[in-house]
């Protein structure tokens, strides 16, 4: 029943997570009052993080790219409700109670190779080793170095390009993401 309800949860907040409806979130009424107040203080907590990673784990089923790498928008993982780590990744870039509590620059969606060398995607919040992994292999919050991943890059949600924690001044341009972020700030608009 509980389950059930978490999918009822996010099946009402679906449509309007890009629309920022304040009556469509993924979180229970508890869970909005501390966010609300996490806001204010400008944090989310390691559980309200993880509440959050979990929901979208459940929420969005793990569907590899066929041929050809696609990064879908986060409308589009919505609709779909499957993507693969990086479609995932973006979307929990964006939910609304992560993208007004974390700052622009400490909100990286991380390009990783696991410790068996696999690429992978996950969204990555602040910087260094204590940085905290959202993660659709699992549910808990680690730090970057409880997870075992190197970061290769990172996207920030402002679309600036790091590595190693660094600001890259010339870097090749990354336009899905781009696109992504450009209908993320037209959606907000109206």
């Amino acid at each position: 029943m509980k389950t059930l309800f978490r999918y009822l949860l996010i099946g009402l907040a679906a449509p309007a997570l890009l629309s920022g409806c304040a009556t469509h979130k993924i979180k229970t009424q508890t869970v909005q009052q501390k966010t609300q107040v996490n806001k204010s203080r400008g944090t989310l907590t390691k559980s309200e993080l993880a509440q959050i990673n979990r929901q979208w784990n459940l929420f969005v089923t793990y569907k590899p790219d066929s041929l050809q790498d696609h990064w879908q928008s986060p409308t589009e993982t919505v609709k779909l409700r499957t993507g693969d780590c990086e479609d995932i990744s973006i979307a929990k870039m964006l939910d609304p109670a992560i993208r007004k509590s974390i700052p622009e620059d400490q909100l990286r969606l991380s390009y990783v190779h696991t410790p068996q060398g696999v690429p992978h995607m996950v969204l990555i919040i602040g910087q260094g080793d204590n940085a905290l992994v959202l993660d659709n292999l699992f549910d808990e919050i680690k730090t970057l170095a409880e997870s075992g991943y190197h970061p290769v890059y990172q996207l920030d949600a402002a679309g600036r390009v790091y590595q190693n924690d660094h600001f890259l001044e010339s870097h090749p341009k990354f336009e899905k993401f781009e696109l992504i972020l450009s209908e993320l700030k037209l959606s907000a608009a109206y």
